[in-house]
């Protein structure tokens, strides 16, 4: 990749918290499109692919890209106006869209899977942790309240007799979040790579991954400001047609994939490639696993809507018409 070429038309704003730090950017060039990502999100390989290869410069885009540390944040990032596109888990961008009323649309899928619930290698060596259930009255970190492992902890956590009210939830910067587990807090929830990584250092091992929670879940999608969609429509098409691009790319191209992965994470090409292997690559949406979604987000009094009124949200949320 030219590294060069690829900083005159991409710029990375890093956001540790909901505010935005400017890394690198050059005051006269006006972005065609802002996108949000989240930070060390193998997820979210489809966007580095597409960075890497330059197929937004060969499309004539030119790019502006955020980083946040979880989906309520991106979310924020669009109610504020520093987005115009992101990658996101899609429970936050449905708990905010609702509750905050936040005007997105969700236009392709990006992954399913790839998350995992791990629990402190020694505990579970000693036999005090090896099932959910073992989980009673201790405390798990996750990466937000309105995220998809939050969501996938509630379910895993119902599965198991327990209810959210059973445990102490707490939420950690994944980058450490490994390093603040104890025989009282011995567990946490993240996506990957954070999970393989703890592993692979011989903190933690796999006590539930997501795949087994709930086969092919949905996990991140593409969404669009709803208002940058109605003035810019050919932008969206571009961004969501060098999505699907970089989708397949990543089917068909997996050593190279999970090279742009390693140079992209910074850590070793054991975790990763493990990390890599528990995601599904794939730009169709899951619609019926959208819909269980908000089913599960109301039942858990998580969103302000009922469920009258679920059908027709969900129509004015999802716009696949970019996929067509």
């Amino acid at each position: 990749m030219n590294r060069n070429k690829t900083a005159a038309i991409v710029v990375t704003v890093v956001v540790l918290s909901s505010l935005a730090v400017v890394a690198l950017w050059y005051p006269t060039m006006v972005p065609d499109v802002r996108i949000g990502y989240l930070s060390q999100d193998l997820h979210q390989l489809a966007l580095k692919v597409a960075i890497a290869n330059g197929w937004f410069e060969e499309e004539g885009i030119t790019v502006q890209l955020l980083t946040y540390t979880n989906g309520a944040y991106e979310m924020d990032g669009f109610q504020s106006g520093q987005i115009d596109m992101g990658y996101l888990g899609v429970a936050p961008a449905l708990i905010k869209s609702i509750n905050a009323g936040i005007n997105i649309s969700v236009l392709a899928a990006v992954n399913s899977e790839g998350s995992s619930i791990e629990v402190l290698k020694s505990e579970y060596a000693a036999g005090h942790v090896t099932k959910m259930a073992d989980l009673a009255g201790k405390k798990i970190y996750h990466p937000g309240v309105a995220t998809v492992q939050n969501f996938l902890l509630r379910l895993a956590l119902n599965q198991s007799g327990l209810t959210v009210d059973d445990v102490t939830l707490e939420t950690a910067q994944l980058s450490t979040v490994a390093d603040l587990l104890t025989p009282d807090a011995p567990a946490y929830i993240a996506w990957e790579p954070f999970p393989s990584l703890s592993y692979y250092e011989g903190i933690t091992v796999p006590l539930n991954l997501t795949g087994n929670i709930w086969p092919n879940h949905p996990c991140c999608v593409v969404a669009t400001s709803n208002a940058f969609a109605q003035t810019n429509p050919d932008i969206v098409q571009k961004v969501v047609d060098i999505h699907v691009r970089a989708e397949e790319w990543i089917l068909s191209h997996p050593a190279e994939a999970l090279a742009i992965a390693i140079d992209w994470l910074g850590i070793d090409e054991s975790p990763v490639s493990t990390a890599f292997n528990r995601i599904i690559y794939n730009q169709t949406l899951n619609v019926a696993g959208v819909e269980a979604y908000l089913e599960f987000l109301i039942h858990e009094e998580q969103i302000s809507i009922t469920p009258a009124e679920a059908a027709a949200f969900l129509d004015s949320f999802i716009d696949l018409s970019y996929l067509s």
